[in-house]
């Protein structure tokens, strides 16, 4: 008879032996699905400033466009017409003004006689 078949009651069970040397290494698995992409890192120096370049092409002359130059005579000479009529009517106030102080005057003359 083996040993392994014993008949009987079993006494209580002993502590565990030590553990055993590890096994080989099994074959590699799959590779996985990849992980969320992580937080953006902080910026770096700036770099050196790079060389000169090339000068560009020649620009054009510095006249004016003729619409221009003819748009600004036009506000000009409106300029200059709103300048005079606002003289004229500085002229015209002021003779408002020096009426309205001899009418005061002679009213004070008036005033004054009637005591």
């Amino acid at each position: 008879m083996a040993k392994n078949h014993r008949i009987g009651a079993h006494g209580p069970q002993g502590i565990p032996g030590p553990p055993g040397p590890a096994g080989p290494p099994g074959p590699k698995g799959a590779t996985g699905a990849r992980g969320k992409v992580g937080q953006r890192g902080r910026i770096g120096m700036r770099g050196l400033r790079g060389g000169k370049g090339t000068a560009g092409a020649k620009g054009a002359t510095g006249k004016e466009p003729p619409q221009r130059k003819k748009l600004i005579k036009v506000v000009q000479v409106q300029i200059d017409r709103i300048d005079r009529e606002l003289q004229i009517q500085m002229t015209r106030m002021a003779q408002i003004q020096a009426d309205v102080d001899q009418l005061r005057a002679n009213l004070k003359k008036l005033a004054g006689d009637s005591n």
